[in-house]
């Protein structure tokens, strides 16, 4: 840099010199020479870029004259450095280790990678760092951030390791472009997601039956390729066989030791026996077990361990008599559980008693007679049966075959005697054996066995006859009165075969003989009569009279008084029945009627006898006075105000006598001054004119009871009566009614209101309370000064629980005319709620992030229980509502509906935590708070961007292997999910096919058939991007290929259409 001044003044006052007097950074690094004239500011040690504070250095330069005194002039001179790529990318490790579970899911973050570049300019430095990736397509690398993610889900089983090689470029051109490498060794840790599988299926096993315990029988065998304790095997028979074991590491299945039987009759051990079933689970956690139990058939080799088995012996086998030689009689079965020759069966007849009338046939077990059976002369044969099997060791059974012949119906039942006299009390109980009837059959079983019927004879039912055991007997009790004889004819059946049964007949006679059974009957259900109590001794009265249905003396009649006749007023005669009046005389006014029992007798004296009552009314005559109840009757404290009838006492003469000798009439001789009468009937005394206390205070009055038959008689007494001065006038109170109005809360002890009544008469305190109907809860809250009327609070006034409250207050004087108010008490409201948020409030919800604006998206509901303003509640949003993205509206002061008050964007804000306030309209006001979680669900609205935009140029040789990389395509799209998993297309300029691209990574490589430039020079590549949301989005990029040894791909975006 040169730099020049002059100085007008003449040598040597204008010889200039130049010095540099200051420098903000590097001082020594500059100096100054003169060329030509002219101050040259140059380098003379290499300058660092990155030492200098934004590539800027300010130097002041002096140029000074030659004169004396010098003079100088300054100027400032700002030297700008231009950076040049000195700097290498370097990693911040060389290698980077990783370990992931291999479930990890796709698109994951594995590990950051960071380079830096010391070179401080945008052109070279850390901002132009490009990261790229090699040695595996299941991962990716960010190239800008250096973040790794897996492509796709891995299997350890399939690769447990990865090494990648990771390089950072910077913005350097060509030979200058510098390079940094690192190493990421990636290794993938397992988690248990193989379950163990079964090798060489299906099993098949042989043992013998009765193998010892320990005995080898097969070993099963699961593979899993998880690593560790993922992959470790376990093994376990399940459900559990009682007959074998199995190792759990090695799974080698041994018996058990358990008695194994091939011919066991228990289907649930025959199963165990020969299926085994086994599970193979791994031990990692969580275990997971084999899909399916694997499953042992065990073949069970035969032992000639059984006996030969009679399935039907012993047994009694029953043929007829008569059966003809050579029938079929009896086929024994037998069985042999053992398999081929050890249970093949033959069978033999040993023996038969009392003589051997029988063939057997060996093979099929079949039975022959060999005579004519005869049941006469043998009932029954005893046959003695062998059985053998053909095993080398031949086991054998025997059993017992018993024939019985059976009988045929040939005989005829007969009675010994055939005819039966018997006689019978009448009075004998139910069920009396009457007589034994004597039958035989000489033919046996059911052809022997007899049954009686009674055929005749037997007309009432009086008899029956055992059915089995020939027994007659009476079923009910005999009444010689009805049938003093029967003639029973009795029928003996056999029991053989229907059509053949035979029958045989006796006779029994039966003579029914009296016993006294039979009461006295009286011809009339009652007797009653009238006499005059003044009759002499011996008058005749009544006669009664009553018959017996017995013979001879047990149907003759005595008759006597058993009572009624304590002081013997009557006699009756023994035979006849006639009633008499006795020694002593009757008085109708000691007993007006008398009632005697008489009782029908037979001369034994025993239990056959009735009674009657017979009635005698005495007739009465007029001959005693009428006599009150008392001397003087009295009446103390009727009140004055009585009105007229009004009843005041009962007077009460009785006289004995009877009709109008015993009707009392009642008078009232003097006293009562015209202010009383008396019911000439009832003597029933009723006012008969206003009473007034203060004209007289009491009477005294004389009343009579005369009877109405001469000669008249009469009876007297006097009756007392005193007044009372009583409370006539009303109480009332000086308002019907009180209304008043008070504030919940209020302090207990504050005074309502005060009530008063007043009472003409002044005779007593007036004393208030509440009406017993008064409302239970408002008896809780107030009470009423008894005196004074004043009503005070007593309890907590909540207008929540109850706003309105009404008493009924009563003011009574002691009289009969009391008077009852009316105080409505209203309660008036204070804020003393807060909203209340209802449980059917959202508090999260999701909507889609292209919902509309004005949609609703969410309803919360709030109450509060006060009134008025203070009830009345609104709705806000008070946090969260980032650029009012929500609004809130209320709706009747009790929901607040959430609508979308701006579009909403889940790449930018993908949840929002709104607090939703409720607040009533009082003063102070309360309120309540609700969070609201509202989360925004992705939409498929965003396009993939390929990251170079500037497009691809890229040269390959010819001839290179297949699979070869040529480039990696890498695009983003912000949306989550399968919205943004996105796949990768040649979509035009790939005609023949020489390039293959990873529709998961983008990643291009050479097909098998190399490149050839001589066929093709050049390849216009378009590539699609396409994302997998619904509908998909995709962009294009179109490139053009370089010529001579190589090929390029050049693209460039075009928004978001193909290209």
């Amino acid at each position: 840099m040169g730099k020049g001044a002059t100085d007008e003044d003449s040598p040597p006052n204008n010889f200039l010199t130049y010095t540099i007097t200051s420098a903000s950074a590097f001082r020594s690094y500059f100096r100054i020479i003169m060329v030509e004239g002219y101050a040259v500011i140059s380098v003379n040690s290499p300058l660092d870029y990155e030492m200098v504070p934004e590539g800027m250095i300010y130097l002041t330069v002096m140029a000074k004259d030659g004169g004396k005194p010098a003079l100088n002039s300054s100027v400032s001179v700002t030297v700008e450095l231009f950076d040049e790529n000195d700097n290498p990318p370097k990693f911040s490790k060389p290698s980077y280790i990783a370990k992931i579970p291999e479930n990890i899911i796709a698109g994951a973050t594995v590990v950051f990678v960071n380079a830096t570049d010391l070179d401080a300019s945008r052109e070279f430095g850390q901002s132009s760092l490009i990261y790229s990736l090699q040695g595996s397509s299941q991962f990716r690398l960010n190239t800008r951030s250096g973040e790794i993610t897996t492509t796709a889900l891995l299997d350890r089983e399939l690769k447990s390791e990865y090494i990648l090689i990771v390089r950072a470029v910077d913005g350097g051109v060509g030979p200058l472009q510098k390079t940094g490498i690192a190493t990421v060794n990636i290794t993938i840790l397992d988690i248990n997601d193989n379950a163990p599988m079964w090798r060489d299926e299906p099993y098949h096993a042989n043992v013998v039956e009765m193998s010892p315990m320990d005995t080898d029988v097969i070993s099963v065998l699961a593979i899993d390729p998880d690593d560790g304790d993922n992959g470790t095997v376990v093994y376990s028979i399940s459900p559990e066989n009682p007959f074998y074991t199995i190792n759990s590491s090695t799974g080698k299945i041994r018996t058990s030791g358990v008695v194994l039987d091939r011919e066991s009759s228990n289907p649930k051990d025959t199963l165990h026996m020969r299926t085994i079933i086994v599970s193979a689970v791994d031990i990692g956690r969580p275990p997971l077990r084999s899909s399916v139990s694997t499953t042992v058939y065990v073949n069970l080799l035969d032992l000639n361990d059984n006996d030969p088995t009679f399935l039907n012996l012993p047994f009694v086998a029953e043929v007829p008599e008569g059966l003809p030689s050579g029938s079929s009689v009896f086929k024994i079965q037998v069985d042999d559980p053992d398999e081929e020759e050890n249970g093949m069966v033959t069978m033999a007849l040993l023996v038969g008693m009392p003589r051997l009338d029988f063939y057997l046939n060996s093979t099929t077990g079949v039975l022959y007679s060999t005579a004519t059976l005869d049941r006469e002369q043998i009932g029954q044969y005893h046959l003695r049966i062998v059985a053998y099997d053909k095993g080398q060791k031949p086991r054998t059974s025997t059993s017992t075959l018993t024939i019985t012949v059976l009988d045929a119906n040939d005989e005829t039942p007969t009675f010994f005697p055939k005819v039966y006299n018997v006689s019978l009390q009448e009075s004998v109980p139910r069920d009396h054996v009457v007589a034994h009837l004597n039958c035989f059959d000489n033919d046996a079983g059911l052809n022997a066995e007899l049954s009686y019927f009674i055929t005749d004879g037997n007309q009432d039912g009086k008899f029956s006859v055992g059915f089995r055991n020939g027994v007659v007997r009476t079923v009910v009790a005999l009444d010689r009165e009805t049938l003093a004889a029967y003639k029973l004819v009795i029928e003996a059946i056999d029991n053989g075969p229907a059509g053949s049964r035979r029958t045989g007949t006796a006779t029994v006679f039966v003579e029914v003989l009296d016993v006294n059974d039979n009461r006295p009957i009286f011809l009339q259900n009652s007797y009653e009569t009238s006499i005059l109590e003044n009759v002499p001794i011996g008058t005749s009265i009544l006669q009664v009279q009553a018959t017996d249905a017995d013979q001879g003396e047990n149907g003759r009649v005595l008759y006597k008084i058993l009572s009624g006749n304590s002081k013997n007023m009557f006699s009756i005669n023994e035979s006849s029945g006639l009633v008499t009046r006795g020694q002593t005389a009757l008085d109708r006014e000691s007993s007006s009627s008398h009632v005697l029992e008489v009782e029908a007798y037979n001369r034994d004296q025993g239990r056959m006898r009735s009674s009657i009552r017979v009635i005698v009314y005495v007739e009465d005559a007029n001959d005693e006075p009428p006599v009150f109840t008392q001397q003087q009757y009295n009446r103390l404290g009727l009140r004055e105000t009585a009105g007229i009838g009004t009843s005041v006492i009962v007077v009460r003469a009785t006289d004995p006598d009877t009709g109008d000798g015993g009707a009392v009439a009642y008078a009232i001789i003097s006293g009562s001054d015209r202010k009383f009468d008396v019911d000439v009937s009832t003597g029933l005394v009723t006012t008969v004119d206003y009473l007034d206390y203060e004209t007289k205070t009491s009477y005294l009055m004389n009343v009579s009871a005369t009877n109405q038959a001469p000669p008249f008689h009469r009876g007297f007494c006097t009756v007392y009566v005193t007044l009372l001065n009583e409370l006539d006038e009303a109480v009332a109170f000086f308002s019907a009614g009180y209304e008043v109005s008070l504030q919940e809360n209020i302090a207990t002890g504050t005074e309502v209101v005060q009530v008063q009544a007043q009472s003409a008469d002044n005779l007593s305190q007036l004393s208030y309370r509440f009406d017993p109907d008064t409302s239970p809860a408002a008896l809780t809250l107030f009470k009423i000064d008894s005196i004074t009327g004043c009503i005070t609070v007593t309890g907590l006034l909540d207008r929540e629980n109850g706003d309105l409250y009404t008493l009924t207050v009563v003011a009574d004087d002691g009289g009969p005319k009391k008077d009852s108010t009316v105080v409505s008490i209203t309660i008036l409201d204070e804020n003393d709620n807060s909203p209340e948020f209802d449980i059917t409030s959202d508090s999260a919800v999701e909507i889609p992030e292209n919902t509309p604006i004005g949609k609703r998206v969410a309803v919360v509901l709030g109450r509060d229980k006060d009134a008025g303003n203070n009830g009345l509640v609104t709705f806000s949003l008070v946090a969260g509502n980032m650029q009012d993205v929500f609004e809130i509206r209320t709706v009747n002061h009790t929901y607040g509906e959430i609508y979308v008050n701006s579009p909403l964007d889940r790449e930018s804000v993908d949840r929002y935590l709104l607090k939703v306030r409720a607040m009533d309209s009082g003063v102070p006001p309360h309120y309540r708070d609700l969070s609201l979680t509202v989360n925004i669900l992705d939409v498929n609205d965003n396009t993939p961007i390929i990251e170079s935009q500037g497009g691809y140029n890229v040269s390959v040789s010819e001839n290179v292997g297949g699979g070869t990389s040529v480039l990696r395509v890498v695009a983003t799209d912000r949306d989550i999910g399968t919205n943004a998993m996105l796949f990768y297309y040649i979509t035009a300029g790939n005609q023949d096919l020489t390039f293959r691209m990873d529709r998961m990574t983008g990643e291009m490589v050479t097909r098998p058939c190399p490149p050839d430039r001589e066929r093709q020079q050049e390849y216009r590549l378009t590539v699609m991007v396409e994302d997998d949301g619904t509908p998909p989005l995709s962009v294009s990029q179109k490139g053009s290929e370089v010529r001579g040894q190589g090929w390029g791909l050049k693209h460039r975006a075009k928004g978001t259409g193909m290209t």
